[in-house]
């Protein structure tokens, strides 16, 4: 936990890190080592409707340094260690009232965690491995891909799959401990699996980081599909959570499980469109159906080959339980976005949102949302 008093010492401190980090990646390119981070700011504007206007300043600092042990004889070992920091500003908790978010950065919490610390081991020439740490459960399963360019956190992990467990699954911003595994069935189709701590980081200390992985919690598993075709991508999964004893507050999620589903399209170089939907059981849950759409145009101006144009609509439903403590009973998002990069690694994007019906309540009035983000990427590929 970071004291609130150093706020103003410590991002200076973590900007000063980042920059020495990708000086550092650039004399150790070509060695076992690797270094990538990035550093993001929001100011997020709740234009109307809500709960109230205003703004927010929402920050996030990430830093990651790769291992590859191929340069030591260790063919096919990787590991990877790093560090996540967030602010504790909230613009859909303060402002907007919306059950989907409206800003992938958001936490509400301050904290610096540990973030992707893992050892991995690749299995022959098509991408299959074992991987064994604190692992973001969302770079492995329904992980995003045009529908990255969008801010709403729904574009990133379906709300039904988001929301399970006591404290999430082991997602941004509080990882958990897991085995993760993919093979390659072809060259196009992969099959993935992998068992997490279904109770990750401490569901009364938001701000705390704490590994254990208590056996009384059972486990949550998830498994996947995904084929890769010429001009599209589709992508299947489930998961569940069991639980070993009813010793544990865990428990309450015993038989907790749902599906979700990807499908993409390339129409062409520049123009890719994406459909994405998530079901989760009623009886343990706020949202139950999720259905999500969107398309993004590549260089949509001459001379802009690398700016991008997307929009977006998310949609998701909630259970009878949720409305009846109050909840909406369904909450859509529409999303325009255009994003740019500069030069160096910055880039700048700009961002509106408007909520339909913001679930956290149903008096709650239709919201329109402004943004703006900053971002700084060094190091990688």
């Amino acid at each position: 936990m970071v004291d609130r008093r150093t706020l103003p010492a410590f991002l200076s401190l973590a900007v000063f890190a980042t920059a020495s980090l990708a000086q550092a990646q650039n004399s150790v390119e070509a060695g076992p080592i690797s270094i990538e981070g990035n550093v993001t700011i929001d100011v997020v504007s709740n234009l109307r409707g809500g709960i109230e206007k205003g703004s927010r300043t929402l920050n996030n600092v990430s830093m990651q340094v790769n291992y590859d042990g191929s340069s030591h004889g260790l063919r096919g070992i990787k590991a990877s260690i790093g560090l996540l920091y967030n602010g504790r500003e909230a613009a859909s908790g303060d402002l907007v009232g919306d059950l989907q978010g409206v800003s992938n950065i958001e936490t509400g919490t301050e904290a610096l965690r540990p973030y992707e610390v893992w050892i991995a081991k690749e299995f022959g020439e098509q991408g299959s491995y074992l991987k064994l740490g604190l692992v973001d459960l969302n770079g492995t399963f329904d992980a995003p891909g045009t529908s990255a360019l969008f801010l709403n956190p729904s574009h990133g992990i379906v709300p039904t799959f988001a929301q399970s467990g006591l404290n999430g699954p082991s997602i941004f911003p509080t990882l958990g401990l897991a085995i993760v595994g993919e093979v390659a069935l072809s060259a196009d189709l992969k099959l993935r699996a992998g068992v997490f701590d279904p109770v990750p980081g401490d569901p009364l200390r938001p701000d705390r980081t704490d590994l254990r992985w208590r056996k009384d919690d059972g486990l949550l598993s998830v498994l996947e599909i995904e084929q890769l075709g010429k001009s599209w991508r589709w992508a299947l999964g489930g998961w569940a959570y069991s639980q070993s004893s009813g010793t544990s507050l865990a428990d309450e999620q015993d038989g907790n499980s749902g599906l979700y589903g990807t499908v993409e399209y390339f129409v062409n170089d520049a123009t890719s469109a994406f459909l994405r939907a998530g079901t989760a059981k009623s009886d343990f849950n706020a949202v139950d159906r999720y259905l999500g759409a969107g398309i993004v145009w590549s260089g949509p101006f001459k001379g802009r080959s690398e700016d991008q144009f997307g929009i977006a609509v998310a949609h998701a439903r909630t259970t009878p339980a949720a409305r009846f403590l109050g909840f909406s009973e369904s909450e859509t998002n529409l999303e325009m976005t255009y994003a740019a990069p500069i030069r160096n690694g910055f880039s700048l994007q700009g961002n509106v949102q408007y909520v339909i019906n913001p679930g956290i309540d149903q008096s709650t009035k239709d919201a329109l949302v402004a943004g703006l983000r900053l971002s700084w990427a060094f190091g990688g590929d």
